[in-house]
């Protein structure tokens, strides 16, 4: 067996199947996972450590396993959605997409890494087009496993109703803290107004990249904003809050419990899953 399921919590309560929402998260190390239903319950939420880079079959064959295990069945849910890192990437608003010039908006930007392929995926709370390279081989293992699946871009859950609406009267600046990179999207006014990513090898740098942008966008004197998710800890987090006068860890929405275990979940590293 070369997965391992690290943490699993989930409810007995009966929902049906098409009431169902599955987000799943890749990692560096496995992936993350949440199962919810359409009235906004937290139904299950775990962790499984595998081989993101391992060939498809065997990434597939892990996946099919550990929801075997967990006595999920992933099938004819009403969303089911796949949560995919990637540092290539560009928005297209709405009346100006064409879906035949996908992989050229990329290619004006950047060159697609070999074994990559161009995805796109529409974000509805700001009527845009997200175009972003994937890797191949894990998307197919998931697509296999989890027919039905949307195959979306960390930027793209960033960008959700919550932050907009918070915008309204306060800029938002939303940082996602991955190994190695970090995320950051701001908004204002209800708008996007930026979304990028910055190699980071350490929470200072993580806070370089945060400084500048609120430099670029003029927002050091103005009302502001921050939301910290992903791999972020006592220690970082506690490291940015001398620089912001606002700092709060973004948990990714409004989720009823359905089990005590899930108030000792560290929410906010799942909120790419739970938003």
């Amino acid at each position: 067996m070369s997965y391992k399921i690290n943490n699993f919590i989930s409810s007995d309560i009966d929902v049906a199947t098409y009431e169902k929402r599955l987000s799943i998260c890749l990692s560096s190390n496995g992936f993350s996972f949440s199962l919810r239903s359409l009235s906004d319950e937290l139904l299950a939420i775990g962790d499984v450590a595998c081989n993101p880079e391992a060939p498809m079959v065997e990434l597939l064959t892990d996946v099919k396993n550990a929801f075997a295990e967990m006595r999920m069945q992933p099938f004819g849910m009403k969303e089911t959605e796949l949560v995919v890192p990637s540092s290539q990437f560009v928005w297209i608003p709405q009346h100006l997409y064409d879906d035949t010039k996908k992989n050229a908006y990329l290619d004006a930007l950047c060159k697609v890494s070999n074994g990559y392929g161009v995805y796109s995926d529409f974000n509805e709370e700001i009527k845009s087009y997200m175009i972003f390279s994937a890797n191949n081989n894990q998307v197919s293992a998931f697509k296999i496993a989890l027919p039905g699946l949307r195959v979306r871009c960390q930027h793209s859950k960033m960008v959700n109703s919550y932050l907009l609406a918070k915008s309204d009267m306060r800029s938002a600046l939303m940082i996602n803290v991955r190994e190695g990179e970090s995320d950051y999207c701001v908004f204002c006014n209800k708008k996007l107004q930026m979304s990028n990513t910055f190699r980071c090898d350490s929470i200072d740098e993580t806070i370089y990249h945060a400084l500048n942008i609120t430099k670029q966008f003029h927002l050091e004197d103005a009302a502001m904003d921050v939301y910290v998710c992903g791999e972020i800890d006592r220690d970082k987090y506690a490291k940015l809050r001398p620089y912001f006068n606002k700092v709060a860890l973004f948990t990714g929405g409004n989720l009823r419990l359905t089990v005590a275990e899930m108030q000792h979940v560290a929410a906010y590293k799942y909120a790419l899953i739970l938003s």
